[in-house]
């Protein structure tokens, strides 16, 4: 099931190429009738036409991975008194190059690598999607490549980080830097649902070189940073590269081994070619603007700002706003409100949004905060984005943390939620909710009631991604007409209770 759905979600994928209009733009290629699950449709190459007395050559394939030549040469003395140099950046020099001749090979793609000098490069993702970073001593950047890293990605592009032989000292370098890149958005160990780690082949165990000893069940380790729903900084703090470059991995290297290294590196390809429209969308992304006059008193759409990852969707508020606005005689304010749960001032927004990919820690001002605002009258609403599971388990904890003595149950088809505005009896939900619950149709939404009235809402399948509009592969979720519903109706049942 999940081989099938990775394919359904795959044929769809618009592919990149070179000088083909636009990029994001491009027309689908044929599939290939190949065993579900292992292909990509093939790539729509372009055609120059050829003079009669010229050779045919088959065109190169298009760039998806650029090796990025960094620091200086070393070198050492050897016994014999001879020098030895080597670059630090390319201590295994066939590494993502096997690594794509594999992938083209069982995933039924065509994409090439190159060698990427950045005081050359035009920092363009449709260019050259990935930026993969090796090595085994500090990486280093001045400020201006660090802005221009940080563009490149805000754009859609994606970087990896490699530690070669699991080094501990490119690693806490490489997060150095995306914390100056990315100040606002912080580096985390990606959940063990992440796409990254089944959406082609399972990595839930891995194998490692006998120098790793911190890893005794075999649990998979990658770090990453956010953007929007998108996963657009990977970092492996152990060695895949030499596994990629030669299947060989130095006793004293912390490397993950031979298949296992192949297989979560095919993942990581998979989920950036996957996620580079939405990562091409989210940058194109504006926010909405509608006419001025609107005055004191209106509907605000407060978000909650939370330690964890608590704005995956930027754009998902924007077009339900314009959904209710449409939909319902409401004037809502649309300058979305950031508000932390702590702030005396939420007693200001009767409504509150909160969604998050990763672990939801409260602190205790917080959980009395949010205590404060349910048994005020106010009204939380809440969605896990993409189905998180660890974002699912802690808030549910969180729950009994601020209302120890209230428990979340599924809202009854009955509920005001699926019958005010826009009735909601049915569901569609994505390919990921029903391969793990064939046949679920009806809305699955739960609820705490406080003195008569629902004042929590949470939906354990992601609404924000649908809101959104936008593609999201391998979510667990409600398909975006039912997600814009069930919204609707939650704006409207806050504002009428």
């Amino acid at each position: 099931m999940r081989r099938a759905l990775a394919l359904s979600v795959l044929l769809l994928l618009p592919l990149l190429a070179e000088d083909e209009g636009p990029c994001g733009q491009l027309p689908e290629g044929k599939p290939q009738r190949i065993k579900g699950g292992e292909s990509f449709p093939p790539l729509p190459l372009p055609a120059t036409p050829l003079r009669r007395t010229e050779r045919k050559r088959e065109p190169a394939p298009p760039t998806l991975i650029g090796k990025v030549v960094w620091g200086q040469n070393r070198v050492k003395t050897l016994d014999d008194g001879r020098k030895q140099s080597w670059a630090d950046w390319n201590l295994d020099p066939n590494d993502v190059h096997r690594l794509l001749k594999v992938a083209n090979g069982k995933l039924g793609v065509r994409y090439r690598a190159v060698t990427l000098y950045l005081k050359a490069f035009a920092w363009d993702p449709c260019e050259v999607p990935i930026l993969y970073f090796t090595g085994r001593v500090p990486l280093e950047m001045d400020d201006e490549t660090i802005g221009k890293l940080r563009e490149y990605v805000l754009a859609g592009g994606t970087v990896w980080g490699d530690a070669c032989h699991g080094s501990a000292e490119f690693s806490n370098s490489f997060r150095a830097l995306m914390a100056r890149a990315f100040p606002d958005l912080p580096m985390s160990r990606l959940a063990a649902d992440h796409p990254v780690f089944w959406c082609q082949f399972a990595c839930d165990k891995l194998r490692y070189s006998k120098a790793v000893t911190d890893r005794p069940k075999g649990d998979p380790v990658l770090e990453g940073v956010w953007v929007g729903c998108r996963t657009a900084v990977i970092l492996t703090p152990y060695d895949l590269s030499c596994a990629w470059d030669s299947s060989h991995c130095d006793e004293t290297a912390k490397c993950v081994l031979d298949v296992d290294a192949f297989n979560l590196g095919m993942n990581m390809l998979s989920y950036a070619l996957a996620y580079f429209p939405l990562g091409r969308a989210i940058a194109r992304a504006r926010e909405l603007s509608t006419d001025s006059g609107i005055g004191p008193g209106d509907f605000v759409f407060a978000q909650v700002r939370h330690t964890g990852h608590w704005d995956p969707d930027p754009g998902a508020f924007a077009n339900l706003v314009k959904e209710v606005l449409e939909e319902t005689s409401t004037r809502v304010n649309v300058e979305r409100k950031a508000v932390s749960l702590a702030d005396p001032a939420i007693s200001n927004y009767p409504f509150l949004y909160m969604t998050g990919h990763d672990t939801l820690l409260l602190s205790k001002e917080e959980a009395e905060g949010l205590r404060r605002f349910l048994k005020s009258g106010g009204f939380l609403f809440v969605d896990a984005c993409c189905g998180s599971l660890e974002f699912d388990a802690s808030f549910r904890g969180a729950m009994k943390l601020v209302l120890p003595d209230a428990d979340l149950a599924k809202l009854p088809k009955e509920h005001p939620l699926f019958t005010s505005h826009t009735p909601v009896p049915q569901v569609a939900y994505t390919d990921r909710v029903l391969a793990n619950f064939p046949g679920l149709a009806e809305p699955y939404v739960e609820g705490i009631e406080i003195d008569g009235t629902t004042r929590v809402i949470y939906s354990r399948f992601d609404l924000g991604c649908g809101w959104e509009g936008e593609d999201h592969p391998w979510a667990s979720g409600v398909r975006r007409d039912d997600a814009l519903r069930i919204g609707i109706n939650a704006v409207v049942y806050a504002l009428t209770h």
